[in-house]
């Protein structure tokens, strides 16, 4: 199929694609369910067998008639007597309902001694093969004037065939069922169900909660940008407010640090604590990190060493080295040192 055909295509012939593609899609969901309830026993549908030339009521265990369908274009299930059909078991791989079909159509004229044109096949899956890849699958024939018969009955009969299963009375595998086959082949008018119409409404339906969907959460949105634009103002103000606490919290920041490096009140304190008993200062000079210090202390007082132990200072040492001559204030000292600080 090319794209020039795609678009080339009338409207009969798009629905009859998405008729397909929606059985397609129905029978691989199907697929996915367990045996026992992908194939009931029972579908509800009124049973009517193949005699002769025209359909009968189905009977009972007990030989009773059914009720036969009383309106014109009721849904029936048509029993086909198995004497009518060839049926042979094959293996092949594990395959798909729909793929199983087109395999048995495909292969019909080399398993069945048919020719070709001149049956309708159709096939189930009835069990494990040799193989854990491999199934066994019945292939079973129907002549194409038995199939037309049939066609012809059920027109006569005025009902509509949804099933033209085989009559084995197998009851733990799928029936064989022509009515696929039959509608491929023309035999059978192609079945109007409500099924495309209800998803299409399904689907209408879904589209239209998520639109809602949608523009709810677009109207929530446009909600939401409403109330942040009202509260700019506020918003702008507060940001204000924040960004000076922080500059204030900067500039506090920047004053200690500074005050912790150029603290002259802490440093002279230090001063007084470490000299010795008797020492005085005659001058004090400091200039942040290191401070000199001149004055008289009493005879036989080491100064430096009191700086050093009192641990508040790095680097103590005496700016003068030559003995100095005692006077009445006491001995000269001249130390250099680095305040530490904690």
């Amino acid at each position: 199929m090319s794209a020039k055909g795609i678009l080339d295509a009338d409207m009969a012939t798009i629905g009859r694609w998405l008729s397909q593609g929606m059985r397609w899609w129905v029978g691989e969901l199907e697929q996915l369910l367990p045996t026992r309830l992908r194939f009931a026993g029972s579908d509800g549908l009124p049973r009517l067998s193949f005699v002769g030339d025209g359909l009968l009521p189905e009977t009972d265990s007990n030989g009773r008639i059914g009720k036969p369908p009383l309106r014109p274009g009721a849904r029936v299930a048509i029993l086909v007597p198995s004497d009518l059909c060839l049926a042979r078991v094959i293996e092949r791989p594990v395959l798909g309902e729909r793929d199983l079909q087109r395999m048995a159509a495909f292969e019909g004229d080399s398993v069945l001694p048919f020719p070709p044109g001149t049956m309708v096949v159709a096939a189930r899956r009835i069990g494990s093969g040799s193989e854990p890849s491999k199934v066994r699958v019945e292939v079973a024939g129907l002549p194409i004037d038995t199939a037309r018969a049939i066609a012809d009955a059920a027109l006569e009969a005025k009902v509509v065939p949804t099933r033209i299963a085989l009559d084995d009375n197998a009851v733990s595998a799928r029936p064989i069922d022509f009515a696929p086959a039959m509608r491929e082949a023309g035999l059978l008018p192609r079945l109007r169900s409500a099924t495309p119409l209800v998803w299409a409404v399904v689907g209408s339906l879904v589209a239209i909660n998520v639109g809602i969907l949608v523009w709810r959460d677009v109207a929530a949105v446009e909600r939401l940008e409403g109330v942040v634009e009202a509260q700019q103002p506020a918003v702008t103000v507060a940001q204000t407010i924040t960004r000076r606490i922080d500059q204030d919290r900067a500039l506090v920041a920047g004053s200690l640090a500074r005050r912790r490096e150029h603290d002259a009140l802490a440093g002279l304190a230090a001063v007084s604590k470490a000299l010795p008993e008797g020492a005085w200062l005659q001058r004090y000079v400091w200039d942040g990190p290191s401070l000199k210090l001149t004055g008289y202390k009493p005879p036989r007082t080491d100064v430096a060493g009191s700086l050093r132990r009192s641990g508040g200072f790095a680097e103590v040492r005496s700016m003068n080295d030559d003995i100095q001559a005692e006077v009445p204030a006491g001995e000269p000292f001249d130390v250099g040192a680095k305040i530490v600080r904690r």
